[in-house]
C-alpha cells in the first residue's frame, strides 16, 4: 500500500483509540460538570469560550471576521483553534478523551453519531433560545440522533460533477443534455483521454469515494442503508463499482494509481486542479475552490442520474455542536445564533463554508456573490429540484466505511488486492462497525 493509504489507516486508528478512551472518561462524569482543573470549556472568570473548526485560508478569514463581529457587539471572547481537515479529527478525539474539548465544535454528519453516542456532545434542545428552526426544514434533522439534537447545520452542499470546459472542447467531447448514466460518463472520459493523449485523463478516480458509491446504488432505486443502519448495498453492487473504476483506469479514462495517490489530501494537488483531468466529482464548495485554482472555464453539473430514482440529496457540509463538558453552553449557543441570523455574520461567512443553510440567508446573499459562488448557489437550486432526501442519517461506523473504501480502491488500483478480496474486506469492516 502506498504511504498515503498507510497514513489514512494510522489516522483512523488513532481516532478510534482516542474515542474509546473518551467514552470511558465521560462515563465517569456528569455532563457539564467539569472540575476546575479539567481544562475544557470556558476559561475560568474570563468570559471566554473556545471554538474549533477545520478549513483553509478562506474558511479561517470568514469565521474570524464573523467572530470578531460577535465580540465587538458585546459577545464573549472566542479563542479559535483551527486546522486543516487532515489531522482535525485526531486532535478533536484526543481533546475530547481528555475532557479538554472546545466549547463550540465544527462537526461532520458522519461523526456526530459516534460523538453523541459516547456522551461527548450536548443535546442542543437544552440550550435556551437556540435558533435552530431558521435552518431549512430539510436540513434540520442532520444533527439529530435518537430524537435529540447534537448539531445545527452550518452550511449546506451537494455533490456535483466539475468539468473543465476547455479540455472537453479540445477533445471534442460533451456530456448528454438531461439525464445520463454512468456508462455514458465512462465513454466520455475515455474519449477525452484518447483525444488529448498521455498525461491528460478524462476523469479523476472516484472509486474510493463512498458518497459516489451511494449515488450509484440510489440510482437503482434503492437506499444504501436500511432504517436500522445496516447496509442494503450488496456485494454485487460493490463488485460492479470497483470493476467500473478499474476498467476506466485500464482504458486510460481515469489516472493510474500513482497519479491519484499523489493528488490525495489537498485540492490543489488533484489532477483536475492541475489540468490533468477534464472532469472530477466534488462538493459545491470544492467547485468554488477549483475555479480559483484553474485558469480554464469550469462548470458544475449534475452527476449521472436517473430521473425515476433521483440519487442526489441536499447535504450538511458541516454542523455546529457544543461539547458536553462546556461550562458556558449558552455563550456557545449565542455564537451559533450569530452565525445563523446576524446579517453582518451572514455577509462575513458568504459561501466560504458551503451554501447558507437558510432561505433568508441565501436571499440576503443573492446578487452579492462572485460569478462562481453564484453558480454554486444556483446549482443547489437545481439539486433541490432533482433530489430525494436520504431515508436516514449516517449511522455509527459510516466514517470508518468511508475511509475503508478509499483504502481498498487504492489497493485494487495498485494491484495489491483483487476486487473480490476488496469486497470481502469492505463487508467485513461493515460487519464490525454495525
Amino acid at each position: 500500500m502506498s504511504t498515503s493509504g498507510t497514513r489514512r489507516r494510522r489516522s483512523a486508528a488513532v481516532v478510534s483509540t482516542a474515542l474509546l478512551g473518551m467514552s470511558v472518561a465521560l462515563a465517569g462524569c456528569g455532563v457539564g460538570n467539569q472540575s476546575s482543573g479539567g481544562g475544557g470549556g470556558a476559561a475560568e472568570g474570563g468570559g471566554q469560550i473556545r471554538a474549533t473548526w477545520w478549513g483553509g485560508d478562506s474558511e479561517n478569514q470568514a469565521l474570524n471576521a464573523a467572530l470578531d463581529r460577535f465580540t465587538e457587539a458585546g459577545g464573549v471572547e472566542v479563542a479559535r483553534e483551527t486546522q486543516a481537515w487532515d489531522g482535525y479529527w485526531d486532535r478533536l478525539a484526543t481533546q475530547t478523551a481528555g475532557r479538554n474539548a472546545p466549547d463550540l465544535i465544527m462537526q461532520a454528519g458522519s461523526q456526530i453519531p459516534d460523538y453523541a453516542g459516547r456522551g461527548a456532545l450536548l443535546d442542543l434542545n437544552e440550550v435556551d433560545g437556540l435558533a435552530s428552526d431558521v435552518v431549512d426544514e430539510g436540513l434540520q434533522d442532520f444533527g439529530a440522533v435518537d430524537g435529540e439534537l447534537y448539531g445545527v447545520v452550518a452550511a449546506a452542499n451537494a455533490m456535483g460533477l466539475v468539468t473543465n470546459d476547455e479540455l472537453l472542447a479540445d477533445a471534442g467531447v460533451s456530456l448528454p443534455d438531461g439525464p445520463y448514466d454512468w456508462t455514458q460518463l465512462a465513454e466520455a472520459a475515455v474519449a477525452v483521454s484518447d483525444q488529448l493523449g498521455d498525461g491528460v485523463w478524462g476523469i479523476q478516480d472516484g472509486g474510493g469515494d463512498l458518497i459516489l458509491f451511494i449515488l450509484a446504488v440510489r440510482d437503482d432505486g434503492r437506499q444504501f442503508y436500511a432504517e436500522d443502519g445496516s447496509l442494503r448495498a450488496t456485494r454485487d453492487d460493490l463488485t460492479s463499482w470497483l470493476e467500473y473504476w478499474q476498467d476506466l483506469r485500464d482504458r486510460g479514462g481515469a489516472p493510474p494509481a500513482d497519479v491519484t495517490a499523489e493528488g490525495q489530501g489537498e485540492l490543489p494537488n488533484a489532477p483536475l486542479a492541475q489540468q490533468r483531468a477534464a472532469m472530477g466529482f466534488g462538493w459545491t464548495q470544492d467547485y468554488v475552490s477549483y475555479t480559483r485554482l484553474v485558469d480554464d472555464d469550469l462548470s458544475l453539473t449534475l452527476p449521472p442520474y436517473n430521473p425515476d430514482h433521483p440519487s442526489l440529496w441536499m447535504n450538511a457540509a458541516s454542523l455546529w455542536s457544543i461539547s458536553s463538558t462546556s461550562e458556558n453552553p449558552d455563550a456557545a449557543g449565542q455564537v451559533i445564533n450569530h452565525f445563523l441570523t446576524d446579517s453582518g455574520a451572514i455577509e462575513d461567512l458568504g459561501v466560504s463554508l458551503g451554501m447558507p443553510p437558510s432561505q433568508s440567508a441565501r436571499e440576503q446573499l443573492d446578487g452579492t456573490l462572485s460569478d462562481e459562488e453564484q453558480e454554486a448557489m444556483d446549482y443547489m437550486d437545481e439539486v433541490a429540484e432533482t433530489s430525494t432526501p436520504l431515508n436516514r442519517l449516517w449511522p455509527a461506523g459510516f466514517a470508518e466505511l468511508r475511509t475503508r473504501l478509499s483504502e481498498l480502491n487504492e489497493a485494487v488500483a495498485f494491484g495489491e488486492m483483487s476486487i473480490p478480496e476488496a469486497v470481502d474486506a469492505f463487508f467485513a469492516t461493515a460487519a464490525e462497525v454495525e
